[in-house]
């Protein structure tokens, strides 16, 4: 079938030529030409062949992606990630991998200056966000709490900001052994401990990076307990810069970035 397309679509031209004879009379010919090799077909067949070995793979390659991509969408709380398996004797691909970083009720959280047996959990995690630099990869969430309160029997909400560090050069199996270790922790970046009275609740932050520098801008309001209820006040806009410190063997995560003080933008 290709081979005739190729026919059709360049048709072989001849070129004519005109020559005089010895009564003068002028006469046309066909001008001789060199025989044009052709292509062997099994040549020709291998080449089409390999084509479509190639495209087949190109197809499989971007429908994994696509479902890598789609899957992550799904998931708000997790940092889906993928290794490529080695291929198999069929020529699959194993399974992906993936790792959640915030978990509720699960992950602990360390406060600014805390140890490890001083890390609490969060009841939800909400606004995460993703942000790299200067070799740290930082996670970031607005973590939850609902503390009841034993004298009011009302639930007084509170909510901070933290995050979790990991190291660029990591590859994704060392990614998600960390991850899964009893000993890893969240760290707390904005909240009740970093502020005044106004940071009872943390709303909405956003991240960006520039250089070795990740800048933090978030919400944050009060709460008040009126006529049985708590309700928030005012919502104030708070900036907080981080300078990444590169990741050393057997330093802590805790100080792979180290925060400034919390500012009020103008």
């Amino acid at each position: 079938m290709l081979s005739r397309v190729a026919a059709v679509m360049a048709p072989r031209t001849h070129n004519r030529r005109r020559v005089t004879g010895s009564s003068g009379r002028r006469r046309e010919g066909r001008e001789s030409e060199p025989q044009r090799p052709e292509m062997s077909r099994r040549v020709f067949d291998s080449t089409v062949l390999l084509f479509l070995v190639i495209m087949m793979c190109c197809s499989g390659v971007e429908t994994a992606e696509v479902g890598s991509n789609a899957d992550a969408s799904t998931s708000g709380s997790a940092l889906m990630g993928a290794i490529a398996g080695e291929g198999s004797a069929s020529g699959g691909v194993e399974e992906l991998q993936r790792v959640d970083l915030f978990v509720p009720q699960t992950t602990q959280v360390l406060p600014k200056k805390g140890t490890t047996d001083s890390s609490t959990a969060r009841d939800s995690f909400v606004s995460p966000s993703l942000v790299s630099a200067g070799g740290v990869i930082a996670a970031f969430a607005e973590g939850h709490i609902n503390a009841k309160n034993s004298h009011t029997g009302s639930t007084k909400p509170s909510s901070d900001v933290v995050a979790e560090y990991i190291d660029s050069a990591w590859e994704w199996p060392t990614v998600v052994g960390e991850v899964n270790k009893e000993t890893w922790r969240a760290h707390t970046v904005l909240g009740k401990a970093e502020g005044e009275g106004s940071f009872d609740v943390v709303r909405h932050p956003t991240t960006t990076m520039k250089d070795n520098k990740v800048f933090l801008l978030a919400g944050s309001t009060a709460l008040s307990y009126v006529n049985g209820s708590w309700e928030e006040g005012s919502l104030e806009l708070k900036l907080v810069v981080g300078e990444v410190k590169k990741p050393s063997a057997g330093g802590e995560q805790s100080g792979w970035i180290k925060w400034g003080e919390v500012q009020s933008p103008g």
